[in-house]
């Protein structure tokens, strides 16, 4: 007697299965891919636009005020100072203004109530909610809250390394991508140069700060002879007076009247004309004595006085590098890759889609005919009953239905 086939399957059916059912294999995979590939022209899209800027260090350090402004040593710190300056600028109002300058916020659309029958459908079921009080409408604050945070999730930052970022913003619109990209660009760059010039315009503030009120306390060195030959406090005002005269007409020569350092040796000018005035009036001129000279503190004046004198050089160096910014302020950045119109969609590809399609067609198809094989296997048949038995199979009569019951009866002939 002949052994039943087995009705288990292994991997060494799999090319009989492949033989056997190929037609329908090629249809199911076929139909896959195609269904893979319409459901991606469907799909919402997605389009990304973006750019690469770098930081230069010197953006964080002058060799002319490095006294003020500390290096950064590390390259984590400086990384992490970079990626901080650079989303300083998706501040609350910043991201108000794009969202509702680009029709992003839904509150800034001017769509209609009902423009189709799925929105109508929708409006019906959110005023069916709010009868059953199943649906609460959110308030304005956290509708304006979600749609802000929902935009600040669509604008990426990432390192490529420690002075070089990726900045893109991912829309369904390739346009408002292409312009939101460029406008976060203009936004980024524009605050980073605020940002530098505030620093050194708060440094420039307080050495002029500092100088004001050094200027104020600080009396001409005396000099180095005797008592009898110490000038006069009148004629140490000329000479300091002179002096400021002569630096005035230096700086004139090379810079205008607007120039820092020219304005406030124009105020210390004035301070001394005034000065000289108030001791040719009082009669007070004369040489100081010692005694005078003892509590006034010769050693504390000269402090002073090379405190000033530094701080009036760092502010000339300040000035220089302020300038000196303002006419190169793109030597601190650089552009890797400007932001560029989306010609493709970031997501669905449809090449992804349609090997998504063919995988599954295939292993689907073959999914099926695995079942199918199981099941023939593993079902009583004529054939394989007459073949355990050893009988001749005559052949299988057709169902007919049947007139009382209306069920359908098999005859069979052996």
């Amino acid at each position: 007697m002949n052994a039943m086939p087995e009705t288990t399957l292994n991997i060494q059916d799999v090319p009989r299965l492949f033989s056997k059912y190929w037609r329908s294999m090629i249809v199911a995979t076929m139909a896959c891919t195609t269904l893979c590939v319409v459901t991606a022209d469907h799909t919402p899209k997605k389009y990304k636009s973006h750019f690469v800027l770098t930081i230069y260090s010197k953006y964080f350090q002058s060799p002319l005020i490095g006294d003020f402004v500390p290096e950064l040593s590390e390259s984590s710190d400086m990384k992490s100072q970079r990626e901080s300056l650079i989303r300083q600028v998706l501040t609350p109002d910043y991201l108000d203004a794009l969202g509702k300058k680009y029709g992003i916020y839904d509150s800034s659309r001017n769509t209609p109530a009902a423009s189709s029958s799925f929105q109508e459908l929708n409006l019906q079921l959110m005023a069916l909610g709010k009868w059953l009080d199943l649906y609460q409408p959110r308030d304005k604050d956290s509708e304006l809250s979600a749609e802000r945070e929902s935009l600040r999730s669509r604008i990426e930052i990432y390192p490529l390394n420690t002075s070089t970022f990726n900045v893109g913003f991912v829309y369904s619109d390739p346009i408002v991508t292409l312009q939101v990209t460029q406008d976060l660009y203009g936004e980024i760059i524009q605050s980073l140069l605020e940002i530098r010039m505030r620093l050194l315009g708060n440094i420039h503030d307080a050495i002029q700060n500092r100088l004001a009120s050094l200027s104020a306390n600080i009396t001409p060195a005396p000099p180095a002879e005797a008592v009898q030959n110490v000038p006069s406090g009148m004629e140490m005002v000329e000479e300091e007076l002179k002096s400021v005269r002569s630096q005035l007409q230096a700086l004139t020569s090379e810079y205008t009247d607007e120039h820092p350092l020219v304005i406030q040796l124009r105020d210390r000018e004035k301070m001394l004309v005034n000065r000289l005035a108030n001791l040719a009036a009082s009669g007070t001129g004369g040489p100081p004595s010692h005694r005078e000279r003892a509590s006034n503190g010769g050693g504390s004046a000269e402090s002073s006085r090379d405190l000033y004198g530094d701080l009036n050089k760092k502010l000339s160096y300040l000035n220089i590098a302020i300038d000196s910014d303002r006419q190169h302020q793109n030597d601190y950045f650089a552009v890797l890759e400007t932001p560029l119109y989306p010609t493709a969609p970031l997501w669905p590809k449809k090449g992804l889609f349609a090997l998504w399609g063919m995988v599954l067609g295939l292993f689907g198809s073959l999914f099926i005919a695995a079942i199918r094989e199981y099941y023939e296997r593993s079902a009583l048949h004529a054939a394989g009953l007459a073949q355990r038995l050893r009988l001749p199979f005559l052949g299988e009569l057709p169902a007919l239905p049947s007139r009382l019951s209306g069920r359908h009866y098999t005859f069979g002939a052996k």
